[in-house]
């Protein structure tokens, strides 16, 4: 199927049931290219199941997907190259630090700008010396987004990313989500919190119970 070469991701029918219960039903929509995309939904509405689909981590059901005009099953591999996620479920190895852990991130990918994962830290206030185990859970959160960002991918997509960061971080990442925009990339932001999709969203799809309810501008 042609895309519009302003797509940076688009669902088509996309379903998945687990056994009898349908996590995702018929689900079509389309990101834009320079956009901030919110997906909103309680806890349990199908925002991860459908994440995890488009990202090929899970089979659908029925339909289809693409990021960036690529099929999301048959072209997994070269979608990688241009995307930063970070999951809901994030897990690191507790015994290295986080310099370490971005280390290790970075090589999957070639290898990334040190001075601009430095920065990311900086601005997310990140301490990279520490082992990830010592960590609290909002500063191992920051260490993902680093990991999210630092490649400058074409699309971010983020599932529930503020997640334990305090207000003040909070504000930064979400000027790097507006900045991302503005550089012409695309953002994909899954929460279930309201005031946080309406700071930095361009539009809101709202999900309830595997259905698309809504699609907004804000």
């Amino acid at each position: 199927m042609s895309m519009a070469p302003d797509t940076a991701l688009r669902t088509a029918g996309l379903t998945k049931h687990y056994g009898d219960f349908p996590a995702l039903v018929d689900l079509d929509l389309e990101v834009t290219v320079g956009e901030v995309y919110g997906f909103l939904g309680p806890n349990g509405s199908g925002k991860t199941t459908m994440i995890r689909t488009v990202l090929d981590e899970i089979r659908p059901t029925a339909g289809q997907a693409w990021i960036l005009g690529m099929d999301s099953h048959e072209q997994s591999v070269d979608i990688r190259r241009h995307i930063g996620y970070v999951p809901g479920d994030l897990a690191m190895y507790p015994n290295l630090t986080g310099h370490d852990t971005l280390t290790f991130f970075a090589n999957l990918r070639g290898g990334v700008d040190e001075s601009y994962v430095a920065e990311l830290a900086e601005r997310l206030d990140a301490d990279l010396s520490r082992k990830v185990g010592d960590l609290s859970s909002g500063n191992r959160q920051k260490i993902g987004l680093i990991q999210a960002f630092m490649n400058r991918p074409r699309v971010l997509i983020m599932d529930e990313p503020s997640t334990g960061l305090d207000p003040l971080v909070q504000r930064e990442f979400q000027t790097m989500l507006r900045e991302v925009a503005a550089e012409g990339r695309s953002v994909f932001l899954s929460s279930h919190t309201l005031s946080e999709v309406q700071r930095v969203a361009d539009r809101v799809a709202i999900i309830r119970h595997g259905h698309l309810v809504a699609v907004e501008y804000l």
